[in-house]
């Protein structure tokens, strides 16, 4: 499975009562996965472990529990301030803007005037973002395009969710986010028993964005219970085995080939897992793991996530560009392209992302 989610990394203090910063680290370890799927399993064609599938999935519930928290946090302001919903949805639509489109957009017509990977016979589909509909109707990728496919799910998902989030009736809510979960494993299952049933089959299958929704639902749930007197708990000890129960699971399902099984709750097995990472942190990390979390290098990796992650793909072209393909070794080719990586990513976020997010202060739900 080709890459990552929409790393998109906004800070949730400007959205929300509070500011999780371990957050970001765990957006950096999603990006890290996908590197190293794209930038070591790729060459390698080693792929026991799933590790791009990882990082995306980790970003879906992300997105999920962010965004939920944010819309019914704006939900319960424009009630009390009588604002009206559609204040709500207008200024979540303008927010989303301002974080998401100028870097995409530019990005895409930087490589459209290039035409890199023959992007001009195909830009209308990264232009509206349904790129990942594209590549499940070719059933197959488009180079180093291939990972633009889950900014498209992203995207794809902000324009439906809020209309669920703010308009459904609050008492229904609960049941509908349990019955959109239940949707995406019973469509990933049709869809397999519909296809050739093989592992490239599964891969496609999975792009599609009713097929993420319960990474995304999985998120919204642990927002509606912290919104509703933070009634989403576990005791450590059974925290942890819930946890070791999903993680044997998944490694079981990774020991066969392809079936309806894996197929329909792999992804969903992955997502539980996240989730149990976002949860922690919703809390906050203590200990040994405080000090992961909150280190300062990855949660600066973190924050400039959507650069990263946008442009990873590109790299490995940069980095041919600059004569050092006499480096052989894997690791080190790694490194330097991290860095590289970091630097532009660098330069995005301060020259254009972040003066462009500060303007969403004027657009605050109250």
């Amino acid at each position: 499975m080709i890459a990552d989610n929409n790393l998109i990394s906004d800070k949730s203090s400007e959205d929300s009562l509070s500011y999780m910063p371990q957050l970001d680290t765990l957006r950096a370890f999603a990006v890290l996965f996908v590197l190293i799927e794209h930038w070591i399993i790729n060459e390698t064609h080693y792929t026991t472990i799933p590790f791009g599938m990882i990082g995306v999935t980790t970003f879906f519930v992300l997105s999920g529990f962010l965004i939920t928290e944010i819309l019914l946090r704006s939900r319960n302001i424009a009630e009390e301030n009588n604002l009206g919903l559609l204040h709500s949805l207008k200024q979540f639509y303008i927010r989303r803007t301002l974080r998401i489109f100028p870097i995409y957009y530019i990005t895409i017509f930087i490589l459209f005037v290039f035409n890199i990977q023959s992007i001009r016979e195909i830009f209308i589909w990264f232009f509206t973002y349904t790129s990942n509909i594209y590549f499940f109707s070719i059933q197959n990728w488009a180079g180093s395009l291939s990972h633009l496919w889950t900014l498209a799910v992203e995207e794809q998902f902000y324009i439906f969710w809020p209309l669920i989030i703010l308009f459904i009736p609050k008492n229904k809510l609960l049941k509908a986010i349990t019955g959109i979960i239940i949707f995406a494993i019973l469509f990933r299952g049709l869809m397999f028993l519909m296809s050739d049933k093989s592992e490239n089959a599964v891969s496609f299958i999975s792009i599609l964005t009713p097929s993420c929704l319960d990474s995304f639902g999985l998120g919204a749930l642990l927002a509606y219970f912290r919104m509703n007197n933070n009634k989403f708990k576990f005791s450590s000890f059974k925290a942890n085995v819930f946890l070791i129960f999903n993680i044997v699971l998944i490694s079981v399902l990774l020991m066969f080939e392809e079936n309806l099984i894996s197929a329909s709750v792999f992804k969903f097995n992955v997502s539980v897992i996240a989730l149990f990472f976002i949860s922690k942190i919703s809390i906050g990390f203590t200990g040994f793991m405080k000090l992961i979390f909150e280190n300062k290098l990855l949660m600066y990796l973190g924050k400039i996530s959507y650069g990263l992650y946008l442009f990873h793909n590109f790299i490995p072209m940069i980095y041919r560009s600059t004569g050092l393909t006499f480096i052989n070794n894997i690791y080190i080719k790694f490194l330097i392209q991290f860095i590289l990586m970091i630097i532009i990513a660098t330069v995005s976020w301060f020259v254009l992302e972040k003066p462009i997010n500060n303007l969403k202060k004027r657009f605050a739900y109250n």
